[in-house]
């Protein structure tokens, strides 16, 4: 090989390793949240222009310092990431805006896995969204524990509201300035508390729903009976079955933490289901023979905030037993926003 041919080789090799280094370095800054603005085009044909001396030293400064940085941010939040497979990402994110988004599975077959302290209790079937916000997850249970609690403070907030316009007399109530403000407190309240329990019933589902999906995912349904299988997979079983049998499946246990005549699912069953049907399905058939021998538009009269708070109280409770069994430990999960002491959620 001759001089030349060496020295273009050498080149290529140099500007590749610094092209490569630099997008690793954006990509982890893009990951952490530290970027402004967009990816910046990193190419390297820029570098191919440059002195040979130029490259050797810019290699050489960037092997002293940035790789060091990428391995420890590597470290930090993945496990056994070579800084370099940073880069593989770059492209995509480039051509997305700084907006790219991919299942966390894939995410990890082409980075590595994310740490524990990354993920935050996200579950197998999130996705990982990389932007100038940072790396974050999303998946559905996060967006529905939100809608639960966003729309509990809020009816909590329009409850209180309304307690103190009920201060006034009914007279004084019944005036222009009073009559206004307080309708749509009521208004508010009652948006919120339908809401809220439908948070509560579409939370619980999406909860058992991931758990199944994980199950599958990485056990499989070959050794399963037909119905244990469609149970699983199909999604035609009631909600009930599946937060009764679904936690049995998949620790391989006869009985799972909660059965369906007792407290708390029978009281779901009672309270929180026909709320639901009611709102979901609201009309003026009632064909109370049908549904429990209840009128279903009477329960969208009825919500009121006491049923609201029982609804939330129940939901929190299977999630945690149902959490606890599968091996996630005691409390809820990480996603599910806490409570203060007067029973209004942290949102952050």
């Amino acid at each position: 090989m001759s001089n030349v041919a060496r020295i273009d080789q050498g080149r290529i090799r140099e500007a590749s390793e610094i092209v490569r280094l630099r997008r690793a370095a954006a990509v982890g800054r893009l990951m952490l949240g530290e970027m402004n603005a967009p990816l910046e085009e990193i190419r390297r044909e820029d570098y191919l222009a440059k002195p040979r001396r130029e490259l050797k030293a810019e290699v050489a400064a960037l092997r002293a310092s940035l790789r060091g940085e990428l391995n420890r941010f590597c470290q930090q939040n993945f496990v056994n990431v070579r800084p370099e497979k940073l880069a593989d990402l770059y492209e995509d994110i480039l051509a997305h805006n700084s907006q790219y988004r991919l299942p966390l599975h894939e995410f990890a077959n082409r980075v590595g896995q994310p740490r524990p302290n990354v993920l935050k209790g996200a579950p197998a079937h999130a996705t990982v969204q990389l932007s100038l916000w940072g790396l974050q997850t999303e998946f559905p249970e996060m967006h529905l524990a939100r809608d639960l609690a966003l729309s509990y403070n809020d009816a909590f907030d329009a409850e209180a509201e309304r307690v103190r316009h009920g201060i006034v007399s009914w007279s004084k109530a019944k005036e222009a300035e009073f009559r206004r403000p307080l309708a749509a407190t009521l208004s508010r309240g009652k948006y919120s508390m339908r809401m809220c329990l439908l948070s509560c019933f579409n939370l619980t589902e999406a909860f058992i729903n991931g758990i199944a999906w994980e199950f599958v995912q990485n056990v499989g349904v070959e050794q399963l009976s037909k119905n244990q299988q469609d149970l699983l997979t199909k999604g035609q079983a009631s909600l009930l079955d599946k937060l009764a049998k679904v936690p049995a499946i998949v620790k391989d246990r006869e009985f799972g933490p909660l059965t369906k005549d007792q407290d708390p699912l029978s009281t779901f069953r009672d309270l929180v289901k026909p709320f639901r049907d009611s709102i979901v399905h609201a009309s003026p058939f009632s064909a109370p023979e049908r549904f429990g021998g209840y009128d279903k538009l009477e329960r969208v009269y009825e919500l009121e905030m006491p049923t609201v708070t029982g609804a939330v109280d129940l939901t929190l409770r299977i999630i945690g037993a149902i959490h606890e069994f599968v091996g996630g430990g005691p409390g809820l999960p990480a996603w599910m926003p806490s409570r203060g002491a007067d029973g209004r959620f942290i949102v952050e």
